[in-house]
């Protein structure tokens, strides 16, 4: 089969032989020969040599003649299949642009190994005199290399698996049309018009890959020797010959180099943006696995706080009823110094029994535990009368004045969960008067938009600086994190009221100066449809 491409591809070059007809411009044959000899390997060099010897024996019958020179031919296919495998690989598809390059130069260097060889026959066997012999060698050895470097990369990328895509015949035709149409502009003016082809070997690179642009160029290649040698017309068909087939071996060579180039960088620009999909999709697994393990580690660290918290009550609510008993001293058998120490038992006891249940409501919002909210209508004024009567007493014991004002365009209620609106009310009202020494705090209901209303607590407290505003919202932190603070606390309830806050679909706003007081703003909307929300 290599043998008859041999032969079959030389009879047809040689119909556009330069006189006396030993060679032609392209010469397919030596690109077939080297793409053979690195699909089959070295064991193919026999039909290499047969189809050379017979291809140039039909020209004049002389044997020695064509022994010769197909001796010449497949030497140089040995040599250039060899020189490729082993600085290039089998270019299937040219990776890079090295393999390009060191391919272009084995072409070039390759091809003179036929041409020299041959040289001797023509000589002494043909008589041809030494005039012509260079000029026979320079198109010897261009025929050969524009045969290499079109052919060679034609074939070895047809030999792979065609996987056809019929959205694309579409595009395929139109692309055969218009470059059929350039061509024939090309080759019937001037050489000014010869960029006209570059578009199309570019589109080709772009959108079918190297098998389809070195089947644009071997196109190209074709009608550029039609015209200048069959009807001498085109930008290329001047004298001398020799000249002017150098300027048609530098025009396609550049097609060829220009359109792998182009295709190398493509294929590494898709090896690149392969390599980098699997990074992202590597690391996006490595950040999901973490997630998920972070997820449950927090899920099990507020499942141990849930119970620890759980479990602490019940021991400390026995120690709360006994401390109690031992202060109300029913049987008055105790001193007035041992009824103090009960109540500071009994004191201290309710304060981390408060701990204690901060704890356990963060715990249940990390973990899930508080999904079920119990929307229905809730009154203003109830709610007004509730914190009343729970924060007016504290205020009259630390001398602060303490008022809630209700703007009278609000309606009569709003639909919430009123337990958890209490709980966040509660700790912003809590706060306020822990860190206001003198003036006032207040509440302000009022309506906020269309749709919504907002809970101002202000005070006239401490306030708090601009760099600690988002940390106090935070579990366990305060404005003030020394170990000499003066202000106690656990630092939860800001925690708590930001995700019960999320939990009733509303938001928590800070304004604040430090030395000037705090105003939190719970904003929430008057009807809140949901039954349920899910953590």
């Amino acid at each position: 089969m290599v043998a008859a491409a041999y032969f079959g591809a030389a009879k047809l070059s040689l119909l556009v032989a330069i006189p006396p007809g030993y060679a032609t411009a392209v010469w397919p044959p030596s690109g077939i020969a080297v793409a053979a000899l690195l699909l089959g390997g070295r064991r193919l060099w026999p039909a290499v040599l047969a189809g050379s010897f017979f291809a140039n024996l039909t020209i004049d019958g002389a044997v020695l003649a064509s022994a010769v020179i197909a001796a010449g031919s497949s030497i140089q296919a040995l040599a250039m299949a060899a020189l490729v495998r082993r600085h290039v690989g089998v270019p299937y598809h040219f990776e890079n642009i090295d393999q390009v390059v060191k391919f272009v130069l084995v072409a070039a260097l390759g091809s003179t190994i036929a041409a020299t060889l041959a040289l001797p026959a023509l000589y002494f066997l043909y008589r041809m005199p030494p005039s012509e012999l260079l000029g026979n060698w320079s198109t010897w050895w261009q025929g050969d290399a524009c045969g290499v470097l079109i052919f060679m990369p034609l074939i070895l990328s047809w030999s792979e698996k065609i996987r056809w895509q019929p959205r694309r015949l579409a595009e395929v035709a139109a692309f055969a049309v218009l470059l059929l149409g350039a061509t024939q502009i090309v080759f019937h003016g001037s050489g000014a018009r010869t960029f006209l082809v570059v578009p199309f070997i570019v589109w080709a690179a772009f959108r079918f890959g190297q098998r389809g642009m070195t089947t644009a160029v071997a196109a190209v290649c074709a009608m550029a020797l039609w015209y200048t040698l069959a009807l001498k017309r085109g930008p290329f068909a001047a004298e001398p010959m020799h000249e002017s087939l150098l300027l048609l071996l530098l025009f396609v060579s550049t097609l060829v180099f220009t359109g792998l180039v182009l295709c190398a960088v493509l294929r590494q620009l898709e090896r690149a943006i392969g390599e980098l999909e699997s990074r992202v999709s590597q690391r996006t697994a490595e950040l999901e696995e973490a997630k998920l393990a972070a997820e449950r580690a927090n899920e099990a660290k507020s499942q141990f706080l849930a119970n620890m918290s759980h479990e602490l009550r019940t021991p400390l609510n026995s120690l709360l009823i006994l401390a109690r008993l031992l202060a109300d001293n029913s049987g008055g058998n105790l001193t007035e110094k041992q009824i103090k120490f009960a109540q500071t038992i009994q004191a201290s006891g309710l304060d981390l029994l408060s701990l204690i249940n901060d704890l356990l409501d963060l715990a249940k919002i990390e973990s899930g535990a508080v999904t079920v909210l119990n929307v229905a209508p809730a009154a203003f004024s109830e709610l007004r009368d509730d914190l009343e009567r729970m924060f007016r007493q504290v205020a009259q014991e630390r001398g602060l004045q303490f008022s809630i004002s209700l703007d009278p365009a609000l309606p009569p209620s709003l639909r919430t969960d009123a337990a958890r609106l209490k709980q966040v009310l509660k700790n912003l009202l809590a706060n306020a008067f822990k860190f206001t020494a003198q003036g006032a705090v207040t509440l302000r209901i009022a309506p906020e938009g269309a749709a919504r209303v907002a809970f101002a607590v202000s005070d006239t407290g401490i306030g708090i600086p601009p760099d600690k505003q988002q940390l106090i919202f935070e579990a366990f932190q305060q404005a003030d994190g020394t170990t000499s603070r003066k202000y106690g606390g656990t630092g939860l309830g800001l925690s708590i009221s930001r995700e019960l806050t999320r939990l009733l679909g509303g938001e928590l706003r800070l304004a604040s100066r430090a030395g000037e007081g705090s105003t939190f703003t719970l904003v929430l909307p008057l009807a809140d449809q949901r039954a349920t929300v899910s953590s």
